[in-house]
């Protein structure tokens, strides 16, 4: 009996973790609401766990061991389906739409794992677990469609589209460009003319019109949203406190507590300092970009290189998919991609028509991926890493 109810705690303290990890993030994760949550004393996460890390790693695990059940259940779902490239793209865009809706508490897990510091060796080894669980998948899915060629485009592409997925906008658009994405990516990889985009189009032009002003703060406001987004970058959303911010912004704590009074009015401007930041490198990156096609690859690498360990952005986009008083910004971050893809494809294909924002949409989804697949890699390696996955993105083309 002992050894059953000690079990049955453990389940429920996992269940908690992944439970809280889709509601809250990795900040609301607390012995004190894990205890409250699973309705166990919080001296059992000790007993049973050792440490509150150690139950965080074992949630991660019972997540992968889930997510590859449910790849594995998808893939005998193929079962005597002839070899034909051309189901591809229903595949591709019903398997990532009933991920997010159906898998979604493992979905949020498999982002926090995502987020974990890139130092530790456990958050090292938890991504790790996870770039093979989806390389292992989609090595047997591109097989059985005669895509073989295009593996790491789409373990890349269903990276991030998974991502991007979880921002809910307008549910009926989003399927329907879903589906025009992914036709898209069927046709870069069988080498056809790319599909027309009527649904992402009305997105993106209304995402245009409808961007969000940056805001006007007062000089010490623009100061504390600056610190907040900075520590949001490096330490990720519990590095925010007033008295970290404070620090940083090299403020009183009283004057930080003043303007911004909660933590929520502090992630809040910190989430905007990151959003402007963004829009901004992204508009310097598509006005500067290189006449030289080899310099523009070079800038690129460089540029996704540092960017690499960054979580300012990830852990903007999991705000958004989770709060709804940040999902203005989800319709932006979802549907106004690909500008600096776009010249890039132009300089790397010189003989080839202007490409589209859906082949450019294609391109930025890739390169966004790599940023997070290459996080763990000293530099000099995923610099080579990086270069060597656009190129050979690009041959495909």
């Amino acid at each position: 009996m002992i050894e059953t109810t000690a079990k049955s705690s453990d389940i429920r303290l996992i269940d908690a973790v992944i439970d809280i990890w889709e509601t809250g993030g990795a900040d609301a994760v607390s012995a004190r609401q894990l205890s409250a949550n699973a309705d166990v004393p919080a001296s059992s996460i000790y007993h049973h766990f050792g440490s509150l890390e150690q139950l965080l790693v074992l949630a991660q695990e019972r997540a992968q061991r889930d997510a590859r059940l449910w790849g594995q259940d998808r893939l005998a779902q193929m079962d005597g389906l002839s070899t034909d490239p051309r189901a591809f793209p229903g595949f591709f865009a019903g398997l990532v739409d009933d991920w997010v809706h159906d898998q979604r508490g493992v979905a949020f897990a498999w982002r926090e794992g995502q987020l974990l510091r890139t130092k530790s060796p456990a958050g090292a080894q938890v991504r790790a677990g996870w770039r093979t669980l989806w390389r292992d998948f989609w090595e047997q899915a591109c097989d059985r469609f005669g895509l073989s060629h295009g593996v790491d485009m789409v373990d890349h592409l269903f990276e991030n589209e998974a991502f991007l997925h979880m921002l809910k906008w307008r549910r009926a658009v989003d399927r329907a460009g879903l589906d025009e994405l992914a036709q898209g990516i069927g046709a870069w990889l069988m080498g056809e003319a790319m599909p027309a985009s009527p649904w992402r189009d009305f997105a993106r032009n209304l995402a245009m019109a409808q961007a969000p002003e940056p805001p006007d703060h007062d000089p010490t406001t623009a100061r504390i949203a600056e610190a907040a987004a900075a520590l949001v970058e490096e330490a990720g959303p519990s590095g925010v406190t007033h008295r970290a911010v404070a620090e940083r912004a090299e403020l009183t704590l009283g004057v930080v507590s003043h303007k911004l009074r909660t933590k929520s009015e502090l992630l809040q401007a910190g989430y905007e300092g990151i959003y402007v930041e963004a829009a901004s490198r992204v508009r310097a990156r598509a006005s500067a970009a290189a006449a030289d096609a080899a310099a523009a690859l070079d800038g690129i690498a460089d540029f996704l290189t540092v960017s690499r360990g960054g979580r300012g952005v990830d852990a903007l986009h999991l705000a958004v998919a989770r709060d709804a008083a940040l999902r203005p910004f989800g319709l932006q971050l979802r549907y106004l991609r690909g500008a600096t893809s776009r010249s890039l494809l132009s300089l790397l294909r010189p003989d080839h028509p202007e490409p589209g924002h859906l082949e450019a949409a294609i391109l930025s989804g890739f390169l966004a991926a790599v940023t997070r697949l290459h996080a763990d890699s000293e530099a000099d390696h995923a610099r080579a890493k990086i270069r060597a996955d656009i190129v050979r993105m690009i041959a495909i083309r």
